[in-house]
């Protein structure tokens, strides 16, 4: 068994993983009680910020196991343009962590480029990564449209 062969029978697992830290996360962070009255908000806040780790790390997950190549017929069979989608989803991703740490002089000298400029990474990841899976929907539509028209089943 070699390296890809390997890695393509994760595609589904890790995929997954990835979605479902994603979803629990969001809904964590959307179900989320306010803190009661007369209460600073910190355990809260504390509790929202680890909900945003994991729902980063989700989203990294997500991204990165779309972007592992199917084995045979098992997993979803993406392009390699869409799978590059989501390896920029991915780096993405670990750019809009990374890049806050390794620009952190601009919090002094310019605050608001380092906010756009972490707005514009994640818009980039999550756009990528919603854009291959509406690609891949589209082109699995259009097929199976198309089947449908010519008389297959």
């Amino acid at each position: 068994m070699d390296v890809r062969s390997a890695l393509g029978t994760l595609q589904l697992p890790v995929a997954t993983l990835g979605l479902a830290l994603l979803l629990v996360a969001l809904v964590g962070i959307a179900t989320m009680d306010p803190p009661p009255a007369g209460s600073d908000g910190f355990v809260g806040g504390l509790a929202v910020f680890f909900l945003y780790i994991v729902a980063w790390v989700g989203f990294l997950v997500l991204s990165l196991g779309l972007a592992i190549p199917p084995l045979g017929g098992y997993g979803l069979r993406f392009t390699r343009p869409q799978r590059g989608l989501f390896l920029l989803a991915g780096l993405a991703a670990f750019l809009s962590a990374v890049g806050p740490l390794v620009a952190f002089g601009l919090v002094f000298s310019n605050p608001g480029a380092m906010v756009l400029t972490w707005l514009a990474i994640t818009a980039v990841g999550i756009l990528s990564l919603v854009g291959g899976v509406v690609w891949r929907g589209v082109q699995v539509w259009r097929d199976d449209a198309a089947l449908v028209v010519a008389g297959g089943s």
